[in-house]
């Protein structure tokens, strides 16, 4: 139980925390890493850069690809009158812990894939595994899309 006092502190009341709406395209990961790196220096967070950078990065890739982004419906239909999907990014700071939540459209979960030695993708999710001390999701209680979660602390990540 003492383990996730720290956590819940985070998303209690953190010291830090700001949001970014993203328009969903090929331009997100580069501005969601941008303000990653920004917020977490002026945070004095640096230490928590390549982790974070790297965990935000895979799952802004995975909202601008899956998240119901580029005209595609729930159904998985695609409709070219679609207006552009948004993506939000908060980060948030409390002590040596920093919660980062990606927001998208869909309300499907994100999963994991298997992919072969010489595919050049479907590996994500893994590193976002490695890399953080805890991921998740929930969909939005209204429906409207879906939330995930990570979150980095300054001590790595237990081995898998």
């Amino acid at each position: 139980m003492e383990a996730i006092q720290p956590l819940q502190r985070v998303l209690d009341a953190p010291e830090y925390q700001e949001s970014l709406t993203l328009i969903s395209d090929d331009k997100a990961p580069g501005a969601a890493r941008s303000f990653t790196r920004s917020r977490l220096k002026a945070w004095g967070l640096a230490d928590l850069l390549d982790r974070t950078v790297l965990i935000v990065s895979e799952l802004i890739t995975n909202a601008e690809q899956h998240g119901g982004a580029r005209g595609f419906t729930a159904a998985g239909g695609f409709s070219p009158s679609a207006k552009p999907e948004h993506i939000v990014l908060t980060l948030a700071a409390q002590g040596g812990f920093v919660a980062i939540e990606v927001e998208d459209n869909s309300v499907l979960p994100p999963i994991p894939r298997h992919p072969s030695s010489d595919s050049i993708g479907g590996r994500g999710l893994r590193l976002v595994t490695a890399e953080s001390d805890a991921w998740g999701c929930f969909v939005n209680e209204d429906g409207s899309g879906k939330r995930v979660f990570a979150f980095v602390s300054r001590q790595p990540p237990c081995p898998v």
